[in-house]
């Protein structure tokens, strides 16, 4: 199957303490005890509706599964934070987001993934989707956002939704 990812990008290799020690290529094996970056995040519009992204039917991974906002890995050389920002830019074409300081991180078999939210005063017909990468992008309520994401989404996006969702309210309440 023809994909959209672009196999030949170069990560850094992480050991389990977070250094980097080393660099590979997508298309090859992740040593063992080695870990690449992955970003995501969700962003809010002014009015709490959370930004969800189909992703298209050629991509490798989840092709076809609804996922947060935007997401993707970090290339060689790039922080989470700087990641994030890039992959916002490519997929929905937004440059000016409020960071909400809100961030989580977990370690899978072979990768370490970071999440962020973000708010912007934008419409939704103002995004620009990466056709490539994006089949197509909706807001929705966070209660309908937790629900598309558990009956479609990739495994645990929506409990980081709502890890997410959780940190706004406390902030809402203060």
């Amino acid at each position: 199957m023809k994909t959209t990812d672009t196999v030949d990008e170069w990560w850094d290799q992480y050991d389990e303490r977070g250094n980097i020690v080393g660099k590979q290529q997508r298309r090859d094996h992740v040593p063992a005890g080695r870990y690449h970056l992955v970003v995501n995040a969700f962003i809010f519009d002014q009015d709490g509706a959370v930004l969800l992204q189909q992703r298209s039917l050629s991509k490798l991974n989840h092709p076809g599964a609804w996922d947060c906002s935007a997401g993707g890995s970090a290339l060689r050389g790039e922080s989470a934070l700087t990641a994030i920002k890039r992959e916002i830019d490519e997929e929905l074409g937004l440059t000016s987001l409020v960071d909400l300081n809100w961030h989580d991180s977990f370690r899978g078999s072979d990768w370490v993934e970071d999440w962020f939210a973000f708010r912007g005063a934008f419409k939704l017909s103002a995004v620009k989707p990466q056709i490539a990468e994006v089949a197509q992008i909706a807001l929705f309520s966070p209660e309908r956002a937790v629900d598309k994401l558990q009956q479609q989404g990739i495994a645990n996006t929506n409990k980081q939704l709502q890890k997410a969702l959780n940190w706004l309210a406390l902030q809402k309440r203060r």
